[in-house]
Protein backbone atom coordinates (compact mmCIF):
# COMPACT_ATOMS: atom_id res chain seq x y z
CA UNK A 1 0.00 0.00 0.00
CA UNK A 2 1.19 4.01 -0.63
CA UNK A 3 -0.02 6.33 0.52
CA UNK A 4 1.78 9.85 -0.28
CA UNK A 5 0.91 12.48 2.36
CA UNK A 6 0.68 16.11 -0.08
CA UNK A 7 2.28 18.52 1.72
CA UNK A 8 2.66 21.11 -0.85
CA UNK A 9 -0.92 21.38 -1.24
CA UNK A 10 -1.70 21.25 2.74
CA UNK A 11 0.88 23.63 3.26
CA UNK A 12 -0.88 25.88 0.40
CA UNK A 13 -4.35 25.56 2.55
CA UNK A 14 -3.12 25.85 5.67
CA UNK A 15 -1.57 29.75 4.60
CA UNK A 16 -4.72 30.22 2.77
CA UNK A 17 -7.29 29.23 5.85
CA UNK A 18 -5.39 30.45 8.06
CA UNK A 19 -5.54 34.22 6.35
CA UNK A 20 -8.86 33.72 6.07
CA UNK A 21 -9.69 32.69 9.74
CA UNK A 22 -7.36 34.81 11.40
CA UNK A 23 -6.60 38.30 9.49
CA UNK A 24 -9.74 40.08 10.12
CA UNK A 25 -8.49 40.47 14.11
CA UNK A 26 -6.05 43.10 12.49
CA UNK A 27 -9.15 44.90 11.29
CA UNK A 28 -11.34 44.75 14.09
CA UNK A 29 -11.34 47.55 17.02
CA UNK A 30 -9.55 46.42 19.60
CA UNK A 31 -11.48 46.89 22.93
CA UNK A 32 -9.84 44.66 25.63
CA UNK A 33 -6.23 44.66 25.96
CA UNK A 34 -6.45 41.26 27.82
CA UNK A 35 -8.83 38.67 29.09
CA UNK A 36 -8.76 36.78 32.36
CA UNK A 37 -9.87 33.42 32.60
CA UNK A 38 -11.20 31.39 35.88
CA UNK A 39 -9.38 28.00 35.26
CA UNK A 40 -9.59 25.93 38.79
CA UNK A 41 -9.72 26.97 42.71
CA UNK A 42 -7.06 30.49 42.59
CA UNK A 43 -5.62 29.76 39.27
CA UNK A 44 -6.27 32.54 36.31
CA UNK A 45 -5.28 32.08 32.45
CA UNK A 46 -4.93 35.70 30.80
CA UNK A 47 -4.58 36.23 27.42
CA UNK A 48 -3.86 38.65 25.07
CA UNK A 49 -6.24 39.16 21.78
CA UNK A 50 -3.79 36.94 19.13
CA UNK A 51 -2.10 39.07 15.87
CA UNK A 52 -2.08 37.24 12.36
CA UNK A 53 1.68 36.89 11.87
CA UNK A 54 2.05 35.32 15.33
CA UNK A 55 1.26 31.64 13.28
CA UNK A 56 4.37 32.29 11.70
CA UNK A 57 6.82 34.07 13.43
CA UNK A 58 7.04 31.77 16.56
CA UNK A 59 7.38 28.61 14.22
CA UNK A 60 11.16 28.86 14.38
CA UNK A 61 11.29 29.47 17.94
CA UNK A 62 8.83 26.04 17.91
CA UNK A 63 11.36 24.10 16.08
CA UNK A 64 14.84 25.81 17.88
CA UNK A 65 12.69 25.19 21.74
CA UNK A 66 12.13 21.25 20.80
CA UNK A 67 15.77 20.47 19.75
CA UNK A 68 17.09 23.08 23.05
CA UNK A 69 14.63 21.03 24.94
CA UNK A 70 16.02 17.67 24.13
CA UNK A 71 19.38 18.46 25.17
CA UNK A 72 18.84 19.97 28.20
CA UNK A 73 19.98 18.08 31.50
CA UNK A 74 15.92 18.54 33.15
CA UNK A 75 14.96 16.65 30.11
CA UNK A 76 17.39 14.14 29.86
CA UNK A 77 14.39 11.45 31.61
CA UNK A 78 12.07 12.64 28.97
CA UNK A 79 14.35 11.98 25.92
CA UNK A 80 15.95 8.98 27.00
CA UNK A 81 12.56 7.61 27.30
CA UNK A 82 11.47 8.34 24.01
CA UNK A 83 14.95 7.23 22.62
CA UNK A 84 14.98 4.47 24.28
CA UNK A 85 11.03 3.25 23.50
CA UNK A 86 12.46 3.73 20.09
CA UNK A 87 15.43 1.15 20.31
CA UNK A 88 13.58 -1.20 22.50
CA UNK A 89 11.08 -1.82 19.69
CA UNK A 90 13.12 -1.72 16.49
CA UNK A 91 13.60 -5.15 16.85
CA UNK A 92 9.86 -6.09 17.04
CA UNK A 93 8.54 -3.63 14.33
CA UNK A 94 7.70 -6.67 11.65
CA UNK A 95 6.49 -8.88 13.78
CA UNK A 96 4.26 -5.92 15.86
CA UNK A 97 3.54 -4.83 12.33
CA UNK A 98 1.89 -8.35 11.30
CA UNK A 99 0.11 -8.73 14.37
CA UNK A 100 -1.71 -5.19 13.53
CA UNK A 101 -2.07 -6.34 10.44
CA UNK A 102 -4.09 -9.62 11.57
CA UNK A 103 -5.91 -7.83 14.41
CA UNK A 104 -7.31 -4.93 11.71
CA UNK A 105 -7.93 -7.27 9.27
CA UNK A 106 -11.71 -8.03 10.74
CA UNK A 107 -12.33 -4.61 11.21
CA UNK A 108 -11.26 -3.42 7.68
CA UNK A 109 -8.32 -1.72 8.97
CA UNK A 110 -6.20 -3.28 6.56
CA UNK A 111 -7.76 -1.24 3.40
CA UNK A 112 -5.96 1.74 1.93
CA UNK A 113 -7.78 4.90 2.96
CA UNK A 114 -9.82 6.31 0.37
CA UNK A 115 -10.99 10.27 0.86
CA UNK A 116 -13.54 12.63 -1.33
CA UNK A 117 -10.76 15.51 -2.60
CA UNK A 118 -11.46 19.00 -3.52
CA UNK A 119 -9.00 21.08 -5.55
CA UNK A 120 -6.57 17.81 -5.51
CA UNK A 121 -6.38 17.88 -1.37
CA UNK A 122 -7.83 15.08 0.49
CA UNK A 123 -10.90 16.94 2.19
CA UNK A 124 -13.20 14.04 3.87
CA UNK A 125 -12.19 10.38 4.71
CA UNK A 126 -15.02 7.93 2.45
CA UNK A 127 -14.83 4.97 5.22
CA UNK A 128 -14.06 4.62 8.82
CA UNK A 129 -10.66 3.57 7.89
CA UNK A 130 -10.68 7.15 6.49
CA UNK A 131 -11.81 8.53 9.44
CA UNK A 132 -8.96 7.21 11.96
CA UNK A 133 -6.45 8.05 9.77
CA UNK A 134 -7.89 11.64 9.15
CA UNK A 135 -7.22 11.78 13.06
CA UNK A 136 -3.36 13.41 11.85
CA UNK A 137 -4.12 14.69 8.80
CA UNK A 138 -3.29 18.13 8.47
CA UNK A 139 -6.75 19.35 7.42
CA UNK A 140 -7.48 18.85 10.65
CA UNK A 141 -6.39 21.08 13.03
CA UNK A 142 -6.96 23.52 10.15
CA UNK A 143 -10.83 22.70 10.70
CA UNK A 144 -10.81 23.02 14.23
CA UNK A 145 -8.68 26.09 14.22
CA UNK A 146 -11.75 27.98 12.16
CA UNK A 147 -14.03 26.22 15.37
CA UNK A 148 -12.22 27.68 17.66
CA UNK A 149 -11.87 31.36 15.72
CA UNK A 150 -15.53 31.39 14.82
CA UNK A 151 -16.27 30.70 18.15
CA UNK A 152 -14.25 33.21 19.84
CA UNK A 153 -15.31 35.69 17.22
CA UNK A 154 -19.19 34.81 18.08
CA UNK A 155 -18.11 35.05 21.43
CA UNK A 156 -15.76 37.79 22.16
CA UNK A 157 -13.20 35.02 23.64
CA UNK A 158 -9.64 35.09 23.44
CA UNK A 159 -8.71 32.23 24.69
CA UNK A 160 -10.40 30.78 21.61
CA UNK A 161 -8.57 33.66 19.47
CA UNK A 162 -5.48 32.08 20.77
CA UNK A 163 -6.45 28.46 20.64
CA UNK A 164 -7.20 29.04 16.75
CA UNK A 165 -3.17 30.31 15.76
CA UNK A 166 -1.84 28.34 17.47
CA UNK A 167 -3.54 25.10 15.84
CA UNK A 168 -2.10 26.79 12.21
CA UNK A 169 1.34 27.39 14.34
CA UNK A 170 1.88 24.23 15.54
CA UNK A 171 1.03 22.39 11.96
CA UNK A 172 3.57 24.38 10.40
CA UNK A 173 5.83 23.55 13.12
CA UNK A 174 5.16 19.67 13.10
CA UNK A 175 5.60 19.29 9.24
CA UNK A 176 8.73 20.84 8.98
CA UNK A 177 10.19 19.48 12.12
CA UNK A 178 9.12 15.90 10.82
CA UNK A 179 10.34 16.66 7.62
CA UNK A 180 13.89 17.46 8.91
CA UNK A 181 14.00 14.19 10.79
CA UNK A 182 12.46 12.03 8.32
CA UNK A 183 15.11 13.50 5.08
CA UNK A 184 17.86 12.76 8.10
CA UNK A 185 16.74 9.41 8.85
CA UNK A 186 15.44 8.20 5.44
CA UNK A 187 13.96 5.31 7.11
CA UNK A 188 11.70 2.96 4.95
CA UNK A 189 7.90 2.69 5.21
CA UNK A 190 6.17 -0.59 5.81
CA UNK A 191 4.09 -0.83 2.37
CA UNK A 192 7.97 -0.40 0.46
CA UNK A 193 9.64 -2.63 2.96
CA UNK A 194 7.16 -5.36 1.89
CA UNK A 195 7.22 -5.11 -1.74
CA UNK A 196 10.93 -5.39 -1.71
CA UNK A 197 11.39 -8.01 0.81
CA UNK A 198 12.95 -5.64 3.98
CA UNK A 199 11.58 -6.91 7.26
CA UNK A 200 11.73 -3.76 9.66
CA UNK A 201 12.61 -1.78 6.46
CA UNK A 202 15.56 -0.25 5.50
CA UNK A 203 17.51 2.71 6.78
CA UNK A 204 18.79 5.39 4.31
CA UNK A 205 20.29 8.78 6.05
CA UNK A 206 20.25 11.30 4.40
CA UNK A 207 18.91 10.71 0.73
CA UNK A 208 18.65 13.20 -1.91
CA UNK A 209 16.00 15.29 -2.67
CA UNK A 210 15.31 14.44 -5.95
CA UNK A 211 15.09 10.66 -4.17
CA UNK A 212 13.01 11.62 -1.38
CA UNK A 213 10.65 13.57 -3.87
CA UNK A 214 10.79 10.33 -6.55
CA UNK A 215 9.91 7.34 -3.85
CA UNK A 216 9.17 9.34 -1.09
CA UNK A 217 7.77 5.95 0.67
CA UNK A 218 11.30 4.82 1.01
CA UNK A 219 12.38 7.03 3.17
CA UNK A 220 9.47 9.36 5.23
CA UNK A 221 8.72 6.60 7.86
CA UNK A 222 10.60 7.92 10.74
CA UNK A 223 9.15 9.82 12.66
CA UNK A 224 5.36 9.98 11.86
CA UNK A 225 4.15 13.46 10.94
CA UNK A 226 0.68 12.49 11.60
CA UNK A 227 1.29 11.40 15.04
CA UNK A 228 3.22 14.66 15.61
CA UNK A 229 0.55 17.00 14.02
CA UNK A 230 -1.99 15.22 16.34
CA UNK A 231 -0.47 14.93 19.57
CA UNK A 232 0.86 18.82 19.09
CA UNK A 233 -3.32 19.66 18.29
CA UNK A 234 -4.20 17.70 21.39
CA UNK A 235 -1.70 19.49 23.52
CA UNK A 236 -2.52 22.59 22.48
CA UNK A 237 -5.84 22.60 22.80
CA UNK A 238 -5.86 20.27 26.39
CA UNK A 239 -3.67 22.73 27.64
CA UNK A 240 -5.62 25.87 27.46
CA UNK A 241 -9.20 23.82 28.30
CA UNK A 242 -7.57 22.24 31.30
CA UNK A 243 -10.47 22.45 33.30
CA UNK A 244 -12.41 20.30 30.29
CA UNK A 245 -11.26 17.19 31.63
CA UNK A 246 -12.51 14.40 29.01
CA UNK A 247 -10.10 15.72 26.54
CA UNK A 248 -6.83 13.90 27.77
CA UNK A 249 -8.64 10.75 28.09
CA UNK A 250 -10.41 10.93 24.99
CA UNK A 251 -7.38 12.18 22.66
CA UNK A 252 -4.99 9.80 23.78
CA UNK A 253 -7.52 7.12 23.45
CA UNK A 254 -7.79 8.53 19.68
CA UNK A 255 -4.35 8.66 19.29
CA UNK A 256 -3.31 4.85 20.65
CA UNK A 257 -6.65 3.76 17.81
CA UNK A 258 -4.65 5.29 15.07
CA UNK A 259 -1.22 4.50 15.94
CA UNK A 260 -2.94 1.20 15.49
CA UNK A 261 -4.55 1.56 11.91
CA UNK A 262 -1.39 2.80 10.99
CA UNK A 263 0.78 0.26 11.45
CA UNK A 264 -2.55 -2.12 10.06
CA UNK A 265 -2.57 0.21 6.65
CA UNK A 266 1.42 -0.44 6.47
CA UNK A 267 1.80 3.05 6.96
CA UNK A 268 4.30 3.16 10.36
CA UNK A 269 6.11 1.01 12.55
CA UNK A 270 5.67 1.25 15.92
CA UNK A 271 8.91 2.42 16.56
CA UNK A 272 8.15 5.76 14.61
CA UNK A 273 5.73 6.41 17.39
CA UNK A 274 7.97 7.33 20.93
CA UNK A 275 9.80 10.53 19.29
CA UNK A 276 6.69 11.35 17.45
CA UNK A 277 4.69 11.98 20.73
CA UNK A 278 7.81 13.93 22.55
CA UNK A 279 8.19 15.97 19.57
CA UNK A 280 4.43 16.63 19.14
CA UNK A 281 4.02 17.50 22.89
CA UNK A 282 6.72 19.83 23.21
CA UNK A 283 5.37 21.70 19.90
CA UNK A 284 1.94 22.10 21.65
CA UNK A 285 3.05 22.96 24.90
CA UNK A 286 5.32 25.18 23.83
CA UNK A 287 3.12 27.11 21.82
CA UNK A 288 0.11 27.03 24.39
CA UNK A 289 2.45 28.04 27.44
CA UNK A 290 3.71 31.08 25.34
CA UNK A 291 0.39 33.17 25.08
CA UNK A 292 -0.84 32.00 28.60
CA UNK A 293 -0.18 34.29 31.76
CA UNK A 294 -0.85 31.93 34.54
CA UNK A 295 -1.66 33.13 37.56
CA UNK A 296 -1.81 31.37 41.06
CA UNK A 297 -3.72 33.43 43.78
CA UNK A 298 -2.64 32.77 47.14
CA UNK A 299 -2.81 34.57 50.25
CA UNK A 300 0.03 35.58 53.11
CA UNK A 301 0.32 32.39 54.13
CA UNK A 302 0.92 30.90 50.77
CA UNK A 303 -1.76 28.37 50.66
CA UNK A 304 -3.95 28.90 47.05
CA UNK A 305 -6.91 31.43 47.70
CA UNK A 306 -10.01 29.08 47.06
CA UNK A 307 -13.36 31.18 45.26
CA UNK A 308 -15.55 32.84 47.40
CA UNK A 309 -18.89 31.20 48.39
CA UNK A 310 -22.52 32.25 50.00
CA UNK A 311 -24.04 30.36 52.62
CA UNK A 312 -27.87 30.77 53.09
CA UNK A 313 -29.56 29.15 56.41
CA UNK A 314 -33.10 28.28 56.40
CA UNK A 315 -35.54 27.20 59.58
CA UNK A 316 -38.89 26.21 58.84
CA UNK A 317 -41.04 24.58 61.46
CA UNK A 318 -44.43 23.04 61.07
CA UNK A 319 -46.93 22.14 63.53
CA UNK A 320 -45.28 18.64 64.05
CA UNK A 321 -41.74 19.62 63.21
CA UNK A 322 -38.63 21.92 62.98
CA UNK A 323 -36.08 21.81 60.32
CA UNK A 324 -32.66 23.62 59.74
CA UNK A 325 -31.20 23.84 56.23
CA UNK A 326 -28.25 25.32 54.65
CA UNK A 327 -27.31 26.34 51.04
CA UNK A 328 -23.96 27.01 49.51
CA UNK A 329 -23.79 29.05 46.41
CA UNK A 330 -20.45 28.94 44.67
Amino acid sequence: MKQNYNYKNLFRASIFISCFIISNTNHAQQIEVSQTFEISNGVTYTYNKPKFFDVFRYVPSDIYEFGKFTVQKENLLWTGMAVGGTLALLPFDQKLLDNAQELGEPLGLEEDVSYIRVLGIEFLPKDINGTIYYLGNGLTPILLSGGFYIAGKINNDYRALNVSSELIEVLISSGVSTQILKRITGRQSPSAAIESGNPGGHWRPFPSFKAYQTNTPNYDAMPSGHMTTYIATLTVIATNYPEVKWIKPVGYSLAGIMAFQMMSTRVHWASDYPFSILMGYIIGKNAANRRIKKEVKRDVTGEIIEPRFKTDFTFTSTSEHKMAGVRITF
